[in-house]
């Protein structure tokens, strides 16, 4: 019988909670999703907690829900975060290799990250929370991916380091705590997501994921296989329909309408234009636009101010457009706008595709699967894999995943 889990993923996004349940199968390597909700939460905005009480009412109710859909209660929680007050690093370390066998082990591994842990400078308020192993040196040959078990004097590592504020992180945790759930492990969410979305051969040929949130865009830069680059812009989806709401003077709730059923990134060939009604912000008027006006006055503006900066972000850190080959992946609730994904081919000169989990990694539902706002959840129940390989979260006080079994699974499987 192979060893399985029962696990949740949390996704603390922009302005709601995305919670999915799964089984992780040790054996197979892979996870089954059982299902997914999405609840509303004003006590988040942009993954940081502006109100606990609200954050902790909204975590509560994703669980219940979750829990009500698997028929179990959920034990172990890897929570995927992301927010302005995580900034990335990049640190090299190094450590000797056991003289008597010179072979590569774990402790070795680890002596080489706690190096490089060492040479990030933080302030009191700050803590890792995620670390990736971008690199490892063995003896100056580079490009190695995994070294246990093979032979040397020496090896360096160079690290992707996730620095987070820690009272932004115990907010987190305090908000979950007072409901009763257990933060158990940590993880960048748009890594997680990046993770299930994109392949090997994209990654060699070096690939840009785009996560398009409501109101921030996540970006994660492979190149010839490695982590170059994470970054996070204060821009998203929800900016869109903030300036609808501005220029057309409607409410929000009828802005995101608008957006979502006449919404496009741009006039493309087959763009069809049409006049609609909607309620003014009184509520009581009815007015009437025109989709041509909507795109090319409102939308269009926005999407090309996005597209310039995330030009700039990988300009400035000398990975531009010739480091695409792999293409682009686009993710996120945002994703869904008609004609983004042409409108980034556009601007960027390579293939564009939406994000879709890849299935050697999970299987599940279509409906939580091709959903991109589940995306980073799902991610962060997959990251069990990723745990055991190359990325090294920094466990909580609580008892990590690795040593739990839930109850459940001994009774059924």
């Amino acid at each position: 019988m192979s060893k399985k889990e029962l696990l949740a993923g949390l996704d603390i996004g922009s302005s709601q909670m995305c919670c999915v349940a799964g089984i992780h199968d040790e054996d197979a390597r892979i996870v089954k999703i059982l299902g997914a909700v999405s609840v509303s939460c004003d006590g988040i905005k942009a993954g940081a907690v502006i109100n606990i009480q609200e954050a902790a009412v909204a975590i509560g109710k994703a669980f219940e829900e979750i829990e009500k859909i698997v028929g179990s209660q959920i034990g172990n929680v890897i929570v995927a975060m992301r927010g302005n007050f995580i900034k990335a690093k990049s640190s090299k370390g190094v450590a000797n290799i056991n003289y008597s066998n010179r072979e590569v082990s774990g402790e070795t591994i680890e002596n080489a990250v706690e190096s490089a842990k060492k040479q990030i400078k933080m302030d009191p308020d700050h803590e890792i929370l995620q670390i990736v192993p971008r690199e490892y040196i063995l003896n100056q040959q580079r490009g190695i991916q995994n070294p246990i078990g093979m032979e040397g004097t020496y090896i360096e590592v160079d690290i992707h380091a996730f620095i987070a504020s820690s009272s932004n992180l115990g907010n987190i945790a305090k908000a979950m705590s007072s409901v009763g759930v257990n933060c158990d492990n940590r993880v960048y969410g748009y890594l997680a997501a990046s993770e299930i979305l994109v392949t090997k051969e994209e990654k060699e040929l070096s690939c840009l994921v785009i996560d398009f949130g409501g109101l921030t865009t996540g970006l994660v830069h492979y190149v010839d296989g490695i982590i170059r680059h994470t970054d996070e812009l204060s821009e998203g989806s929800d900016y869109i329909t903030r300036d609808i709401g501005h220029k057309l003077r409607a409410a929000y709730s009828v802005s995101k309408k608008i957006k979502e059923i006449y919404g496009a990134a741009f006039v493309y060939s087959d763009f069809k234009n049409e006049e609609f009604e909607y309620k003014a912000a009184d509520g009581r008027n009815i007015k009437k636009c025109d989709r041509l006006e909507l795109v090319n006055g409102i939308i269009t503006p926005r999407i090309d101010r996005i597209l310039y900066e995330i030009k700039e972000v990988i300009e400035k850190n000398n990975y531009g457009d010739e480091f695409l080959s792999g293409g682009i992946i686009l993710s996120g609730g945002g994703s869904n706008l008609s004609g983004l994904a042409e409108a980034f081919e556009k601007a960027f000169g390579c293939s564009v595709r939406t994000g879709i989990p890849n299935s050697d990694k999970v299987v599940g539902p279509n409906e939580v699967l091709l959903n991109p706002s589940y995306t980073t959840s799902i991610g962060a129940v997959t990251s069990v894999f990723s745990n055991l390989n190359n990325y090294l979260q920094e466990k909580s006080s609580r008892t990590g995943i690795a040593s739990k079994v839930s109850k459940w699974f001994e009774e059924v499987f």
